[in-house]
């Protein structure tokens, strides 16, 4: 009992430090790798440590590794999954190297193949939880069949293969409304509650991380024009449904390398990830072109116009972003004194 209570607190653990950490989801390049590496590195870890709380009957390990390959596969990538399964099955052959440490390498090599091909089935075909309660009963076969070859005593294979499969599913049922809490928690303190756009807290964070990295980027700062008397004329509902339809707008251009945020009550922010100034500028420009155009509505059905007013600055070697933000700041009001529903970029002079 104390080693199932073991396995369970360690993936609670497990899953509670993957979601607060900041691996993420990676774009491209050397990220990917350092993002695989990590993830991998963390499953093995905790694999190891599963292990070495394993409860040992009649020479046999029992642990709660296959809840975590089975979670891995359903919430991350085959890259992860496959190479993960495959390590631990080569260090618990390494651990006990005879007749059921080998067997234990072969169900590792069959689930590394099979559990990530059952996932793209049964993704499209069942809900979440389902498809972790399928994902669960798939993985514990093998080890029920190992456990039936190598136990005399069908009684005891019998009640072993229900506590397995009892403490499997509960923990499964626990772990499935555990991540979703946490993921809405972490969601609603990164995302803006009207707009589903991320909010400035997210917006400030990923200044750092890119100023970390040493990333070449484009920021820009957009205001909705006149919003004040937008709101003073049609209300503050149809100003909130402006801002769901202009957030609309953003995700529609949103893009690997573009990022839109909300900043503040008509304000938004776009970090553009590319080197590439000409090609950034293009971006913001059409941005401008396509909200001019665009007929909005309001809660009534009116069609309306509105407009945006665009500050623009490319960062700088030995430049902070808060100082390349600040630029963006000084050209958007330099936009807004000139006439409105205009792109002003931030010259090297400024």
């Amino acid at each position: 009992m104390v080693s199932l209570l073991a396995n369970i607190g360690i993936m609670f653990f497990a899953v509670y430090f993957y979601l607060r950490s900041s691996f993420g989801s990676p774009n491209q390049g050397n990220e990917t790798i350092a993002y695989f590496i990590k993830s991998i590195l963390l499953e093995v870890l905790v694999g190891i440590v599963l292990l070495s709380f394993s409860t040992v009957i009649l020479g046999i390990r029992y642990d709660f590794r296959f809840l975590m390959f089975c979670f891995s596969a359903k919430y991350l990538d085959w890259k992860i999954t496959s190479p993960t399964i495959l390590l631990l099955g080569i260090l618990r052959f390494v651990w006990g190297n005879n007749d059921i440490a080998q067997s234990n390498l072969i169900i590792s090599i069959l689930l590394a193949v099979t559990l990530p091909l059952l996932v793209r089935y049964i993704e499209h075909r069942l809900n979440e939880l389902p498809q972790l309660l399928v994902l669960v009963t798939y993985a514990l076969i093998p080890t029920v069949v190992l456990t039936n070859q190598m136990i005399a005593d069908k009684s005891l294979v019998l009640l072993i293969s229900t506590i397995l499969f009892t403490s499997g599913y509960a923990a499964t049922f626990v772990m499935h409304f555990f991540i979703t809490d946490l993921y809405r928690l972490i969601l609603s303190a990164s995302t803006d509650h009207l707009t589903a756009l991320k909010n400035v807290r997210t917006f400030n964070n990923e200044l750092m991380d890119v100023e970390r990295e040493k990333k070449p980027v484009t920021l820009a700062v957009i205001d909705i024009d006149y919003f004040k008397d937008y709101n003073d004329s049609f209300g503050h509902d149809n100003g909130d449904l402006l801002l769901k339809q202009m957030a609309q707008v953003f995700n529609e251009l949103s893009a690997f390398d573009t990022d839109f945020y909300r900043i503040g009550g008509e304000e938004f922010a776009v970090i553009i990830d590319t080197p590439n100034q000409r090609d950034a500028e293009a971006f913001i420009h059409d941005l401008q072109e396509i909200v001019a155009h665009r007929r909005f509505s309001t809660t009534s059905g009116d069609p309306v116009s509105v407009t945006i007013s665009v500050g623009v600055a490319h960062s700088r070697t030995g430049e902070t972003l808060k100082r390349t933000l600040k630029r963006a700041d000084v050209a958007l009001y330099q936009a807004k004194k000139d006439g409105r529903n205009q792109v002003i970029v931030s010259l090297p002079t400024q």
